[in-house]
């Protein structure tokens, strides 16, 4: 049997606007080959992608939520429920069942939840820059998978869409790696709940990414509100007030083991808190 060290990796990565084309040549390649197994991306901080016959059913990265934090953190889930379910389904395969038969989830939630961690996974490690792209074989299936999978064609259109976004927004300075503060014109002006909530976490510690972690939101649906907040003078990225640099702001965890989707350790606090 090959193993995973002697299978081809696919060549480094370009810097600059360029920066995903290491990442979407290596979707479209292995989409062509019908390839079943794991992309380890090599970035900052990189992730895996997961994909069979050729569709990608599952991607991870520390720099934005996977299927856990978004149900969790979001409320959708409470954490007892998600154990239970978890210790019932995960062991025979059949978790994103045990979801539905309790009613914790309908199966298009689950398609929705699924679909948007991966392009989100995606998305941030596209944004944040991949080196190398090494193929590997198949391993232990993702926790809740994608299920049929989606198109490589489709992410890739869906990829540069969004980093066309992403270079309007870092035009005007907004990255992955900014730490807005919420000015004081939130006080007065009307908002929805989900804007409102971004700003209560912008403190000018967090970046965009520990905001989507600690709402159960996806990074690229945070960094689009963030925009739209600093464009509306309701969040800044300049030096904030002397207080906002109080304490410090979460490390960026490493790739977890296995394909990134395992269950966290319970009682875990997520980056971002």
């Amino acid at each position: 049997m090959t193993s995973p060290a002697s299978m081809p990796s696919d060549p480094p990565s370009p810097a600059g606007p360029e920066r995903a084309g290491i990442l979407i040549s290596a979707l479209t390649r292995r989409g062509r080959e019908r390839f079943s197994g794991t992309l380890r991306l090599d970035g900052s901080p990189g992730g895996t992608v997961v994909m069979r016959d050729g569709l990608v059913i599952a991607a991870a990265s520390p720099a934005a939520p996977g299927p856990e934090p978004l149900l969790l953190r979001s409320g959708r889930v409470a954490e007892d429920d998600w154990t239970a379910a978890f210790s019932a389904g995960a062991p025979q395969g059949r978790f994103a069942g045990e979801l539905v038969r309790r009613g914790l989830l309908g199966s298009a939630g689950i398609e929705v939840v699924t679909r948007t961690a991966v392009v989100d996974a995606l998305f941030a490690m596209a944004l944040c820059g991949v080196h190398t792209c090494t193929a590997g074989l198949e391993g232990t299936p993702p926790l809740l998978p994608a299920d049929p999978g989606l198109e490589p064609g489709w992410l890739a259109r869906e990829l540069t869409r969004r980093l066309t976004r992403a270079d309007e927004w870092q035009a005007r300075g907004l990255t992955a790696q900014s730490r807005p503060w919420a000015t004081n014109a939130r006080e007065t002006t009307p908002l929805n709940d989900s804007r409102r909530e971004i700003l209560d976490r912008a403190n000018g510690r967090r970046t965009p990414r520990d905001i989507a972690f600690a709402l159960g939101r996806g990074f690229y649906s945070v960094m689009t509100d963030m925009a739209t907040l600093i464009d509306d003078g309701l969040a800044a990225l300049d030096p904030p007030p002397a207080e906002a640099h109080a304490g410090g702001a979460a490390p960026v965890p490493s790739v977890p083991e296995g394909f990134g989707l395992p269950r966290r350790e319970r009682g875990a606090a997520y980056p971002g808190e």
